[in-house]
């Protein structure tokens, strides 16, 4: 490498996660040339469309290398790896689609290094740097990450935060629910309890699991959300949301926040359990710093250069990166005794108790006029089972799906409201214990 500055070339400038990578890039003295949709006649500015490859290809001619902050049918990722470009990809994007995309480039001549942010990326190193000590692959692997209230109100933000809530329940399978555990993390966040977070994509570990089982989970730091979000999962609800709920909350940062910010990672096995807690301040300020020492690295490492398309933990190790981090403000500590999963939070059985039942059942019976739900609907007698609950018991919510035509949303959306309000008889265990 020269003397001169490095050129990194942004995608995605004007985003909130592209406004900080900016910024922390020109902070460590790099070169930065913003790729802009509309380029704001600044000399640093220059005009990248997702949708058009040839912008793209020559936005990325003479730089050293990219960092993509927008997750876009992967066309800065295909032409990086058909150019011999070094490319970094911060967007958080499904397993899926990554796996395509490696099996499509398998002979590469350049490198573009996925999930190189904070969560995944360096929870990534993590990972890997953890599942060195489980020989005989039996552990689990457990992970929890925090949704910033303000980092993550950004329309692609609440997308991704809807989807990852709605798409996928518990085991893998769609459900309303997800598995929740109370963690203990360092002050000032403390016990948080936290839900099941984007299930289908295993905590974006899914090739470092190996088999081994995965538990993501995630919190808002916003204590107040944080308890609506908790009270509708118990409820069956959460999971069934539409995304117009999400969108109210939607609003634009013109500067990074800095909120505290906590990760927990741990791998249980019968034999030990190890974990470690990752603290910075502002999420997508230290996703940002943290793509920036990766960025340093990947720039600095010839054998890197033509590998393909690589996660972060195959192109770096936790060892090569924890100094550089730590004097960014991305500290990864060892476990703490008083830190960790203390217990699962009590199952709900989704049934009311049998004293209340009158309550809703009389709420609701214009939002559920079909036969089959009245007849399960007297008064007094629970069923085993709701429509559609394969087994399980239903609040409400699952009931006024089944409304008859013509009816009005309106009623629906009164009878969620009253369940919210409808005491629930906890289950004699808890769906998921992290303790045994």
């Amino acid at each position: 490498m020269s003397d001169l500055k490095p050129k990194v070339l942004v995608i995605g400038a004007s985003g909130a996660l592209g406004r900080a990578v900016c910024d922390v890039f020109s902070a460590r003295h790099w070169n930065v040339l913003r790729g802009l949709r509309t380029p704001d006649g600044q000399p640093d500015s220059v005009y990248v469309d997702l949708e058009d490859e040839q912008s793209v290809a020559e936005a990325m001619a003479g730089v050293d290398i990219v960092v993509n902050t927008v997750p876009l049918n992967y066309t800065a990722e295909r032409i990086a790896l058909t150019t011999g470009a070094k490319l970094l990809s911060l967007a958080i994007t499904e397993m899926s689609a990554q796996q395509g995309l490696r099996n499509q480039y398998l002979r590469a001549s350049g490198t573009v290094v996925l999930n190189a942010g904070l969560a995944p990326g360096v929870t990534n190193l993590v990972v890997n740097d953890l599942v060195s000590h489980d020989r005989y692959w039996k552990g689990r692997i457990t992970i929890a990450v925090p949704l910033p209230w303000n980092g993550y109100r950004g329309a692609e933000g609440i997308r991704l935060v809807h989807a990852n809530f709605t798409t996928s329940g518990r085991h893998g399978a769609y459900s309303g629910s997800h598995d929740a555990v109370i963690i203990s993390f360092p002050e000032p966040i403390g016990d948080t309890e936290c839900i099941g977070w984007s299930e289908r994509n295993d905590g974006w570990v899914q090739r470092l699991a190996a088999g081994r089982m995965v538990r993501a989970y995630c919190y808002i730091d916003n204590r107040r959300l944080n308890s609506w979000i908790v009270r509708l999962n118990k409820r069956d609800i959460l999971g069934r949301l539409p995304l117009w709920p999400f969108l109210r909350f939607q609003r634009r940062f013109d500067a990074p926040t800095e909120e505290p910010v906590s990760i927990w990672v741990s791998l249980k096995t019968p034999e030990f359990e190890h974990s470690r807690i990752i603290t910075c301040t502002g999420w997508y300020l230290s996703s940002a710093k943290a793509a920036e020492v990766m960025a340093a690295q990947l720039l600095n490492s010839e054998h890197l250069a033509g590998r393909g398309c690589l996660d972060s933990n195959e192109a770096f190790t936790l060892a090569e990166l924890a100094v550089p981090l730590q004097e960014c403000g991305v500290v990864v500590h060892n476990h703490l005794p008083e830190i960790g999963i203390h217990r699962a939070v009590p199952a709900y059985a989704g049934r009311p108790a049998a004293g209340w039942a009158p309550v809703w059942v009389s709420a609701i019976a214009g939002a559920a006029p079909t036969p089959l739900v009245r007849r399960l609907m007297r008064v007094g007698r629970r069923p085993k089972a709701w429509p559609y609950s394969h087994g399980r018991g239903s609040p409400p919510a699952r009931i006024a799906r089944h409304r008859g035509p013509g009816r009005k949303h309106g009623r629906t959306v009164l009878a969620i409201s009253l369940s919210l309000f409808v005491p629930q008889r906890p289950a004699a265990e808890a769906r998921h214990s992290t303790t045994t």
